[in-house]
């Protein structure tokens, strides 16, 4: 058997996290011991990015074929040898990257409405702290960003127009080797969505895996004192850890986090904005994956 046999290529913030996490527990599975070895995003190729945290993020990736192939050395006698990059479906060079070493390797792309995926990303961005624009803002600067070669990190609006980057994969391997979901079918009927998976890959479908467990959600602070005196030491916290048990301390803990939390919502002008923005690409999509995606021009 070659190295690995399928591969969970994207899109960014489409639940890939959940998806690999669900592999990752079948028994008939083996799944990169890191998510995101981004290694076929550079595959020996050398790069120098102007934004210091996309720097990091290269120079965290696996960038060796002999590191790549040390990751699955503990895989046994799984069905299924896999990994989870999701930036591998925005990136022009991967699909010939991924084809010349593993031809028949199968592929799992998650597809998430293009302006709700992009106003996630944002999110997730923001809440590392990278992200000093409000979304209005970077999407105006995108454009810029990108010219001054910045990494994809910062490309939220760019990586939403799918169609091409579906062709470029099934140009090379096929549609059979292409399998697309979307975000809201996993979000609403995960079982049957990762079961799907299950069957694709060839292992035993009728494996239930825990999907109750919420992946890579960000939550931000109403308050942001509040949020440090609950989630870093400090007196108030040592005094406390002192005079309250510890499981009344925990759920304490977490009430005031939970009251003190906020999920920032896309503005609905600008929603439908950007979907405007997108609406050939989707339309162009929904032939090439064969599927009903009315729902996400509305």
């Amino acid at each position: 058997m070659e190295l690995i046999n399928f591969m969970v290529i994207g899109a960014v913030k489409a639940g890939t996290t959940s998806v690999y996490n669900y592999l990752k527990q079948h028994p008939q599975v083996y799944m990169s011991p890191i998510k995101e070895t981004k290694f076929f995003q550079w595959d020996g190729e050398t790069r120098r990015f102007s934004h210091p945290h996309d720097q990091i993020i290269y120079e965290k990736s696996i960038k060796t074929f002999g590191d790549y192939r040390a990751l699955f050395e503990s895989a046994k006698d799984e069905i299924a040898v896999g990994e989870a990059t999701p930036s591998y479906l925005y990136n022009k060079e991967v699909p010939l990257r991924i084809y010349k070493r593993f031809p028949k390797v199968k592929l799992i792309v998650i597809l998430r409405q293009p302006a709700e995926r992009a106003f996630s990303h944002y999110l997730h961005t923001k809440w590392l702290g990278h992200e000093p624009l409000s979304f209005s803002d970077a999407l105006i600067q995108e454009g810029e960003r990108i010219q001054s070669n910045w990494g994809p990190s910062w490309h939220y609006k760019q990586q939403g127009f799918y169609a091409e980057q579906i062709k470029r994969f099934q140009a090379l391997f096929g549609e059979s080797q292409v399998r697309t979901y979307l975000f809201d079918d996993l979000k609403a009927n995960p079982l049957d969505i990762i079961r799907d998976m299950y069957s694709y890959l060839g292992v035993d479908p009728d494996f239930q895996p825990d999907v109750k467990t919420k992946h890579n959600e960000r939550f931000f602070a109403k308050n942001p004192l509040i949020h440090e005196l609950t989630n870093q030491q400090n007196p108030a916290k040592l005094l406390a850890k002192r005079i309250i048990p510890a499981g009344v301390r925990k759920k304490l803990w977490q009430a005031i986090t939970a009251k003190n939390s906020f999920k920032p919502q896309l503005d609905p002008k600008l929603r439908w904005e950007l979907t405007q923005s997108y609406t050939p690409d989707i339309l162009k999509l929904q032939d090439l994956i064969h599927k009903d995606l009315s729902q996400w021009l509305q």
